[in-house]
């Protein structure tokens, strides 16, 4: 059997003939501008001639076309007579149908390419009705054509139209509530007004929306699932938990499902009536409610807390009290709740469609057995502590743990082991604790309590209530002390500041006993009256040259008692380069004295705060260990030799020894080139070594002799030159 098959218009009519040994003409008929012949027989080996007259209607004018050959080399397979496409995870699976050849298709290609682009891809099928391509792009639209693959028994396979692949949905629409009560007048009580919106990012790739509301508990309803082109939804439901999702749709596939759930309703309870549940053992309760409705068809629900409901449809007429009998298993302390529902149904209890068909009618809670709570109440705290009153408050014990309904707390307040006790209601997490002592120390307390008793109470709070308010007596002792603190403060820096100010304005004069620049150096006992040095012998010392400085000490017996301090004038000449021959008066013969191998060096500097007169004594031993002419010698002379003094003592110029007294008489002796000394351990003195140091010096080789003095003892005084 074969068939004739082409395009055709509607304004014309078509002849077809066929000559296979003989003509015949062959009856056509058009659907969708598409002409078909019926069927004809053909001998498939031999040839066949198909001639086609097309006439208009007016009979004005014809044309004519023909078509020639074997009809076993012209047998067509295909196009498909139906398709279906789906897109999931970047792939697209492609199921088609075939007409009566489809036992001579083994397999199909799928050819495709991006929308508005031009480069096709090609992907063979498994089998002859699935093909499935990969790793496409979500976002991006396809087009697609099918086409049988040719073998003998289908020589032809045409390709089918192009079929536009929409974008695949991958994101979850985001859905948005608005819940409205009883209270507003286009709602019966015990029904809520609930609107769902939703939006989908891509909405234009979107045919249309499916919405699904069920409840929680898994009842069946007819009718719970809806579908929209619009992006809102509004639903009229009762008060029991229901499970909405949305999943947006287009005829590639769907998207992933969104699901919100809407919470059982538990405020509106004591509008109902009156409505009891009594669980009379593990397995059954009792329910009763007193209602004016003329309804028969109920349903109830019961759950505790954390577990999924449980419902039970049942059918009433007359009776306002029903037992149930259950599968579950109620457990003791644990918080059973009940809603009862009723529906406008006369035929059937079995809820038909979950919008609008449904009404609650009564809530309850109860227990199977209740137990006294497990736990105290938490996060005890006081706040607004006056002298005479506090605040407390508390957060409640959780329904775990309180396994049963909560009768009230009890407040225990303690003060010197006095304890008190207080009552307050289920409802309040707060208390005003009054008609406290001031400047005391509380400690409180806190339990729950329940039909089956009080439960576990709460650590100490301490607190201290506050001390009694000042006293304008007070106030002013207060203020007299601070003000004495402020005075006796600003005194003592005042003091500070005026000292500050007078070493400022008004320096003292420096006490030459206390001057760092000339030390003094006591001894142990007191020298005899020595004789001043006379100006003119002073200027004899010019043997005592720049390099050298001369220190002249006496022996002579003395009284410890009688004898005055001695002071040590040590002069200063700048022009002269020697040694003088000799420091006593002219007329005194002079020797070189025999010295003692231990050498007994005494420094004696006294400055006196009164004296303005520094003079050098010495006695009959005068020691030069550098004289003007080396071949002179120095006789020994007595002390009966000494004249007298009364020539006049050196007087400086100023009643204060100054800095630069004593460099003027130092620094002669620090001026030379050596040192010419006795003793080993001393050591040269540069110029620009501090006086300090020079002192040290000369403390260094002074050494008393061992033993007390006594009034006829005798002091030896040397020469040491620097």
């Amino acid at each position: 059997m074969s068939f004739c098959e082409w395009t055709g218009n509607m304004s014309t009519s078509y002849t077809l003939y066929t000559i296979q040994r003989k003509c015949s003409c062959i009856a056509v008929h058009q659907k969708d501008n598409i002409w078909t012949s019926i069927d004809f027989r053909v001998v498939l080996q031999w040839n066949v001639t198909a001639h086609v007259i097309a006439t208009s209607k007016d009979q004005s004018s014809c044309t004519y076309k023909n078509f020639s050959g074997i009809p076993s080399m012209m047998t067509m397979c295909g196009p498909h007579s139906t398709i279906t496409h789906k897109r999931s995870s970047g792939n697209l699976t492609v199921l088609v149908e075939w007409g009566n050849e489809k036992q001579d298709i083994k397999s199909f290609l799928v050819k495709y390419r991006e929308f508005n682009t031009t480069r096709w891809k090609e992907q063979q099928s498994i089998d002859n009705k699935k093909g499935i391509l990969l790793n496409l792009t979500p976002s991006l639209q396809y087009e697609l054509q099918t086409q049988c693959v040719s073998n003998e028994k289908c020589v032809h396979c045409p390709l089918s139209k192009v079929i536009i692949v929409p974008p695949e949905l991958i994101d979850a629409p985001s859905i948005q509530l608005e819940t409205q009560d009883h209270q507003h007048l286009s709602i019966s009580p015990g029904q809520r007004k609930v609107v769902v919106k939703w939006e989908y990012a891509n909405s234009e790739a979107v045919d249309n929306y499916s919405v699904t509301v069920r409840k929680v508990s898994g009842e069946p309803s007819n009718r719970d699932s809806f579908s929209t082109k619009d992006s809102s939804l509004t639903l009229v439901l009762s008060y029991s938990a229901y499970n909405i999702s949305i999943k947006a749709l287009n005829h590639a596939g769907s998207s992933p499902v969104s699901s919100i759930t809407i919470e059982q309703m538990d405020e509106w309870r004591d509008m109902f009536g009156p409505f009891t549940v009594n669980i009379t053992s593990n397995n059954s309760f009792s329910l009763s409610w007193s209602s004016s409705d003329s309804s028969v068809c109920y349903s109830v629900e019961w759950w505790a807390k954390g577990q999924r409901p449980a419902f039970r449809p049942f059918y009433l007429q007359m009776q306002k009290e029903k037992t149930v009998k259950t599968e579950s298993i109620f457990r003791p302390y644990a918080r059973y709740y009940f809603f009862l529902h009723v529906r406008p149904y006369i035929d059937t209890c079995n809820m038909k469609n979950v919008n609008g068909s449904e009404t609650t009618r009564g809530t309850a809670q109860t227990y199977f057995i209740e137990g006294s709570p497990i736990s105290a109440p938490g996060n005890v705290s006081t706040l607004n502590i006056t002298q005479h009153s506090s605040v407390i408050t508390w957060s409640p014990v959780s329904e775990e743990d309180l396994r049963g309904f909560l009768l009230g707390y009890y407040i225990y307040l303690t003060e010197d082991n006095n304890e008190t006790s207080f009552k307050v209601d289920p409802s309040v997490n707060s208390y005003e604790l009054q008609n406290l002592e001031s400047n005391s120390v509380y400690r409180v307390q806190l339990s729950a309590f329940t039909a089956a008793g009080e439960g576990e109470r709460s650590d100490y709070t301490h607190f201290v209530t506050n001390p009694p308010d000042f006293t304008a007596l007070n106030s002013i002792i207060a203020a007299v002390v601070v003000g004495i603190i402020i005075l006796l403060l600003a005194v003592h820096f005042s003091i500070r500041l005026l000292h500050r100010a007078k070493k400022l304005l008004w320096p003292s004069i420096p006490n030459p006993e206390n001057s760092n620049a000339v030390q003094k150096i006591e001894i142990a006992y007191e020298l005899g009256i020595v004789e001043p040095l006379i100006r003119q012998r002073l200027e004899e010392s010019e043997g005592c040259d720049s390099s050298t400085v001369c220190v002249i000490g006496s022996k002579r017996e003395a009284s410890l008692l009688s004898s005055p301090p001695t002071t040590l004038l040590l002069s200063e000449d700048e022009d002269s380069t020697s040694i003088p021959e000799e420091i006593a008066s002219p007329d005194i013969p002079t020797q070189v004295p025999t010295r003692e191998p231990a050498v007994k060096e005494t420094f004696l500097t006294d400055l006196n705060k009164t004296d303005s007169i520094l003079s050098t004594s010495f006695n009959e031993e005068v020691t030069s260990f550098k004289s003007k002419d080396p071949g002179e010698t120095a006789s020994n002379p007595t002390v009966s030799d000494f004249i007298p003094a009364s020539q006049p003592a050196v007087v400086f110029m100023s009643d204060y020894t100054t800095m630069e007294i004593f460099q003027q008489v130092t620094m002669t002796g620090i001026q030379g080139p050596s040192i010419q000394a006795v003793k080993p351990e001393l050591v040269a003195v540069h110029t620009g070594q501090d006086y300090i140091r020079q002192s040290y010096f000369l403390q260094e080789t002074v050494k008393e002799p061992p033993g007390a003095f006594n009034g006829t003892d005798f002091l030896n005084t040397e020469i040491t030159v620097l």
